[in-house]
C-alpha cells in the first residue's frame, strides 16, 4: 500500500513540524486507536510525528475501504480547519505506536501565518484536489452523456449482423435528451475513439465532415493556395447522422460506462 496519495495527504518537513510544536501538543496512540472518526466534526489538525496512521472510509454498506497509510510529516484534517466540516474518513494508528501533534483549528491557522512554505503547500494541495475533482466530474458527465446517446443507438439495433448502419435523427435525440448538438457529436466521437462506432458522417449543417481513406482519418486538408478544400458527401440528409456501429463492441462499452 502506498505511503502517500497525491492530493490526499499533505506532508511537511522536520523544520515545519518543529515550528508547529508551539501550536499544539503531542499525543500517543497504540495500534488500532482512532485518531479521528468519519462523520465527526473537525476540531483539530494532526501532524504525524513518528509511526504510521491508516486512513479508511466506511461506505454506505458498512464496508471499510482502506485509502492510504500516512507516515511521518503527513497532515490530517487541514481542510477542516477552514471549513469546519465533518471528517470524510477515519484515521487510526497503524503502527504499534503512533505519535501525532494535535493542533486546534485556530492554532493551526495561526501557524500558517508564520510559515509561508506550509501555506504554499496547503494551497498547492487544495489546487490538486480541485483539479482532480474537476477531472472526475468531467469524466462522469461525459459518461452520462454517452449512456444517454448509447441507449438511443441501442434502440435502433435490428437484425443479427454485428455491423449495422444506423441513421440518427438529431431532432429526436435533442427532444429526448435535451442535449445540445455539439454534445451529441462529442459523445459519438468518444464512441468512435473506443471503436464502438466504425464510421461517422455528420449532417452538412454542422460543417464537420470526416473522410476516411485507407483506414486513415484525413483532416484540415488545404489547397496549394492555403484555402480549405471543400469536401462533398452526396446524399447526406440534413438533420441526420449516419453511423456504422459494431454492435458487440458497442454493447461492451455501454456495460463499462454503466460502472463509471
Amino acid at each position: 500500500m502506498e505511503k502517500k496519495k497525491a492530493g490526499f495527504a499533505l506532508r511537511v518537513n522536520e523544520e515545519i513540524t518543529t515550528l508547529f510544536k508551539q501550536y499544539g501538543k503531542p499525543k500517543k496512540y497504540v495500534k488500532g486507536d482512532i485518531v479521528v472518526k468519519q462523520d465527526d466534526y473537525s476540531s483539530h489538525v494532526y501532524i504525524v510525528l513518528t509511526g504510521e496512521a491508516e486512513v479508511v472510509r466506511i461506505d454506505k454498506f458498512g464496508n471499510e475501504n482502506k485509502l492510504a497509510v500516512l507516515s511521518s510529516g503527513s497532515i490530517v484534517g487541514e481542510m477542516g480547519a477552514f471549513l469546519n466540516n465533518k471528517r470524510s474518513a477515519t484515521v487510526k494508528a497503524h503502527s504499534d505506536v503512533l505519535f501525532v501533534l494535535e493542533c486546534p483549528n485556530q492554532m493551526f491557522i495561526r501557524g500558517l501565518f508564520n510559515t509561508h512554505e506550509l501555506t504554499y503547500r496547503v494551497l498547492t494541495n487544495y489546487a490538486e484536489r480541485i483539479n482532480d475533482l474537476n477531472i472526475t466530474v468531467s469524466m462522469h458527465y461525459q459518461a452520462r452523456v454517452m449512456l444517454v446517446i448509447g441507449h438511443y443507438i441501442l434502440s435502433k439495433f435490428t437484425g443479427n449482423d454485428n455491423i449495422q448502419e444506423i441513421k440518427l435523427i438529431l431532432s429526436e435525440i435533442n427532444e429526448l435528451s435535451s442535449l445540445e448538438t455539439f454534445k451529441v457529436i462529442e459523445a459519438l466521437y468518444n464512441f468512435k475513439t473506443l471503436r464502438a462506432v466504425e464510421k461517422l458522417i455528420l449532417p452538412p449543417e454542422t460543417n464537420i465532415i470526416e473522410v476516411v481513406v485507407d483506414n486513415q482519418n484525413l483532416g484540415d486538408e488545404t489547397e496549394d493556395n492555403g484555402g480549405l478544400v471543400t469536401l462533398e458527401i452526396d446524399g447526406q440528409e440534413t438533420g441526420v447522422i449516419t453511423t456504422v456501429v459494431n454492435k458487440e463492441r458497442f454493447r461492451e462499452q455501454m456495460r463499462r460506462l454503466s460502472y463509471v
